[in-house]
């Protein structure tokens, strides 16, 4: 039975590059360095003031003093950074297919996955004084969001760049299981402008 490498090799292409040392490099360097390539990838999210959908008022429909701790909490915290919470490395790309998704299919390995944190502003609760009453809200806090608009980025390291087609070709595949943000890093930046084109972002290594 093949193995689940030589299978992903059967569909064009093996990275030949895993085995490394300078390949390691680039992929320890990326790990330690999330965060800025997280603010390289979506620079639209960063340095920047509260999004009215980011403050979570709360069921408090009429409550005009909710809605006024609310803002108050705003104006006293500016918003901070989003920030990269989980890295993985050799992540496994996975797509599935047939009767309600139940066969599974690895389509390769990607060399990092990035997810991400983002702000939000929630409601604190005070149990209520009567009971069988709602809770009141007594006041608002700073969060964290890891939901569907949180970006998910994937990293690939090349220490030296293969052909176009190869790299698009991969990167393509990796799109059939991964609707996230893509970026290569590399020395090399021969190709940052096209795959700039391509909805890819480039990150330029320098050791």
């Amino acid at each position: 039975m093949a193995k689940s490498r030589d299978k992903i090799q059967q569909l064009g292409f093996w990275d030949s590059e895993v085995s490394k040392p300078s390949h390691d490099d680039i992929c320890l360097w990326a790990h330690e360095n999330a965060d800025f390539i997280f603010r390289t990838v979506c620079p639209e999210m960063f340095d920047r003031s509260w999004a009215t959908d980011e403050v979570h008022v709360g069921q408090v429909d009429s409550n005009q003093s909710a809605i006024d701790m609310a803002t108050a909490f705003k104006s006293a915290n500016p918003r901070p950074d989003p920030r990269a919470f989980k890295k993985t490395l050799e992540f496994v790309l996975k797509s599935y297919t047939g009767y309600q998704n139940k066969m599974e299919r690895i389509v390769g390995y990607a060399d990092l996955l990035v997810e991400t944190q983002l702000p939000a502003i929630y409601p604190r609760y005070r149990a209520a004084t009567i009971r069988g009453g709602e809770d009141e809200i007594d006041g608002y806090e700073l969060g964290w969001s890891s939901d569907w608009e949180s970006p998910r980025i994937l990293v690939e390291a090349k220490s030296v760049l293969p052909t176009v087609g190869e790299l698009m070709r991969q990167i393509q595949l990796y799109r059939t299981a991964f609707n996230g943000k893509f970026v290569v890093v590399s020395p090399d930046d021969s190709y940052a402008g096209i795959l700039a084109e391509q909805d890819v972002a480039f990150i330029k290594y320098v050791q």
